[in-house]
């Protein structure tokens, strides 16, 4: 009998485990437990050594070289004192494993858990996140130049968007216009403000939400690098403004988003072509979340509630309100 072509799959826990034992220090008595799907697969792990996160790659997201690339930042950042999720290391002192799954090969990188118990004051807080977030764009600076990691550029965040995009909006034609009228334009717009000035791009963590950040005390400890790659600085402030909206529409004059602001400034200077990108870079994530939405449909990860109407009025609605806020603070005239 022929084997029939497997879009994702979904590993057993009990005899996942039993792999990891064998690439993994894990104590005989460790459990495994899924804990939630998404871009990734997520499994947590529970031993007396401490809690550690598993997270499995999609097949052919990226490839083994890209994820190690990953981890050698983040490892980098770690040497450089920054509060970011340590890594663990496998038995031959790698740190990517290769898994095989009836849909092709996925890998796999352990992490140790991190704390979250936040207190203190909420102005502070965002000011310490702030900060964070401007030190590893400093950091990365000093980080090798030849990457294999997908840039952050026109292709990501509108080619690939609008090709993903475009065959759920055709039963919504107005969405599809103004996608089609919009998003070029932005790009190009924040390109010609930030191309030709020097140190405004490096690696990014490319996902700075509030799902990827905890808080020990004041602290902030970053995670989640998968979206990581080479793309303007001012894009990671745009995907954290992007995200905070869904809490509050005008977080842009919220104390709380100042804080930010101000924090990220104490460490690298924002020149005025840098503050208006964060607002068009807000409106570009927000396209680029519906990408990955559409692909998780696509995956069939029992994300049947992606690119429903509700859905997509939801999302792309903040796309709307989000651009013409780009439009406004940018001075752009493309509306």
């Amino acid at each position: 009998m022929n084997r029939i072509r497997v879009k994702y799959s979904h590993f057993l826990p009990s005899a996942l485990l039993e792999e990891l034992k064998n690439h993994y220090d894990l104590p005989a008595d460790s459990e495994c437990i899924f804990f939630k799907s998404g871009l990734n697969d997520i499994y947590k792990i529970i031993s007396k050594n401490g809690t550690y996160f598993l997270r499995i790659s999609l097949c052919s997201v990226y490839n083994t070289q890209q994820i190690e690339e990953e981890i050698q930042f983040v490892l980098y950042l770690l040497s450089s004192g920054l509060s970011v999720v340590e890594p663990v290391s496998l038995k031959n002192n790698s740190y990517v494993l290769e898994l095989d799954a009836p849909e092709g090969m996925r890998q796999a990188v352990m992490f140790r858990g991190i704390e979250h118990d936040p207190s203190g004051d909420a102005n502070v807080k965002m000011k310490n996140l702030g900060k964070l977030i401007a030190q590893i764009h400093l950091s990365s600076l000093s980080f090798r130049e030849n990457s294999v990691r997908p840039l952050i550029n026109d292709k990501m965040l509108v080619e690939e968007s609008s090709i993903l995009l475009t065959p759920f909006l055709t039963n919504r034609p107005d969405d599809l216009d103004f996608l089609n009228k919009t998003a070029k334009k932005l790009w190009s717009s924040v390109d010609s403000m930030l191309s030709k000035q020097p140190g405004a791009a490096g690696f990014c963590h490319g996902d700075v939400q509030p799902n990827n950040y905890f808080f020990n005390g004041e602290s902030p400890v970053l995670f989640d690098f998968d979206c990581m790659g080479r793309g303007y600085f001012a894009y990671d402030l745009g995907v954290l403004l992007s995200n905070l909206t869904f809490l509050d529409n005008e977080i842009y004059q919220n104390p709380l988003w100042h804080s930010v602001i101000d924090g990220y400034r104490s460490v690298r200077a924002l020149n005025d072509d840098e503050e208006r990108a964060i607002f068009i870079f807000a409106a570009l994530h927000m396209l680029r979340v519906l990408s990955y939405h559409a692909k998780c449909r696509e995956q069939n990860q029992g994300a049947f509630y992606y690119m429903t109407d509700n859905h997509l009025n939801t999302f792309f609605e903040a796309y709307r309100r989000l651009t013409v806020l780009a439009n406004d603070k940018g001075a752009l005239n493309i509306l």
